[in-house]
């Protein structure tokens, strides 16, 4: 999958969190945030993204770094208020993860070895119409057409977050899990 779809489903994500009553600039670094998180497992890093990507896309080792990273944010009450609460630490982990679960749609049937070191089993979920473009630079006509389709595939979905905000729905569900979560 390319960045696109990542950062969508990112800012799906992030729609379904936003906590009320933020300031624009409070509002962007969130946003800038649910954007990256889930283009994490592909940075390019030594010993990660796609030079090792069995270690990257794996699903015990994202676990454990968003544990670590919740930990961090989440070590004084002050930090998690300034935030935005659990519903939005629970949220970042879900959009750090849901990288794993968009790879796994692309129909170059190797699928996604989300339970190394555990297992060698890969999830293979292909949609006929994602496939894996070349990397970057160039871009080329591959590229802008599989952009193109996960934005025609994935910007919806941010539509539906949005309705189900204005509806309400999320409130109640960011009721439901920070009183869960006290």
């Amino acid at each position: 999958m390319t960045p696109v779809g990542h950062t969508l489903m990112g800012a799906t994500i992030g729609v379904l969190c936003l906590p009320e009553k933020k300031s624009a600039r409070w509002k962007a670094g969130y946003f800038t945030a649910f954007a990256l998180l889930p283009n994490l497992p592909d940075w390019p890093l030594t010993y990660w993204g796609h030079d090792r990507y069995t270690i990257s896309h794996s699903l015990f080792v994202n676990l454990l770094l968003s544990f670590l990273a919740l930990v961090f944010l989440a070590w004084r009450p002050d930090v998690r208020h300034r935030i935005g609460g659990a519903v939005v630490l629970v949220g970042a982990v879900a959009a750090w993860l849901s990288h794993l679960i968009l790879d796994s749609f692309y129909n170059y049937g190797g699928g996604v070895s989300i339970f190394w070191p555990f297992s060698g089993v890969s999830l293979a979920l292909p949609i006929p119409w994602f496939s894996v473009v070349p990397p970057a630079p160039p871009i080329t006509l591959a590229h802008l057409q599989g952009y193109a389709i996960e934005f025609i595939s994935y910007f919806p979905l941010i539509l539906l977050a949005y309705t189900l905000r204005r509806a309400g729905i999320t409130e109640r569900l960011a009721r439901a899990v920070s009183g869960a979560a006290k």
